[in-house]
């Protein structure tokens, strides 16, 4: 009968530290998995932004050649004009011939150096525009790559976190696992030492043929007990 109690105590421990076992297993892979599926999803999020930036850089070139087009052509188109008025202005001066041709001429230079004047601040105009397209474009493309950049230690950072974090837990679960299967041995061992005082005693008594032994074993957090009556037949 003791031998049985003892046999269906081991297998109890056993099927305990079975299903503890199993637990652990669970734990890891789901672990596991949360951590794949989360540098997978970080690994998506840096592909969608590089792409939007693609795009927006993409977008942004197309406008600064449309407009480069764009001002070249108003600048052709304008010295077209300018140059159409100059060849009528001079054909006419030189059709009149009266004695008012030097004021002529000398209106006729002022209108040339106002029509000049008014060229030279069109083009430094146009330049200044270009350049500060330019700076722009350029305050774009630095602002980006310094986001990425911000993303990318952010993520580094959020992925040695979660691992510090995981390696945390799972020493953690180690420790849990070491302290409870010395406390299942330790509390075996007790068993085994009570049932074999037991025994001792039980075979030096010079009258246990003519009386039977019933023992009742809790097991509880801290400590054990035993119930132990002798009965008479």
């Amino acid at each position: 009968m003791v031998l049985w109690k003892q046999f269906l105590a081991e297998q109890q421990s056993a099927l305990k530290i079975q299903a503890w076992w199993r637990g652990t297993l669970v734990r890891r892979t789901l672990l596991a998995a949360a951590l794949q599926a989360w540098v997978i999803q970080c690994w998506w999020r840096s592909v969608k932004q590089r792409r939007a930036q693609q795009r927006l850089h993409s977008l942004v070139k197309g406008y600064v050649v449309q407009e480069q087009a764009a001002v070249r052509l108003q600048a052709w188109a304008r010295m077209c004009l300018c140059r159409q008025r100059y060849l009528h202005q001079r054909s006419a001066l030189c059709v009149i011939q009266d004695p008012a041709r030097a004021l002529a001429f000398h209106t006729n230079d002022l209108k040339e150096e106002k029509s000049a004047l008014k060229i030279q601040a069109w083009w430094r105009g146009t330049l200044v525009r270009r350049t500060l397209l330019h700076a722009a474009l350029r305050a774009w493309v630095i602002q980006g790559w310094w986001r990425l950049t911000l993303a990318r230690r952010l993520e580094g950072n959020r992925r040695a976190a979660l691992i510090v974090s995981t390696k945390q837990v799972w020493a953690v679960v180690k420790l849990q696992s070491v302290v409870r299967r010395w406390r299942i041995h330790w509390r075996y061992l007790q068993v085994l030492y009570a049932i074999y005082l037991l025994q001792c005693h039980w075979q030096r008594q010079s009258c246990h043929t003519c009386a039977l032994l019933r023992a009742h074993c809790e097991v509880t957090p801290t400590h054990l007990q035993f119930h132990i009556e002798v009965i008479n037949p």
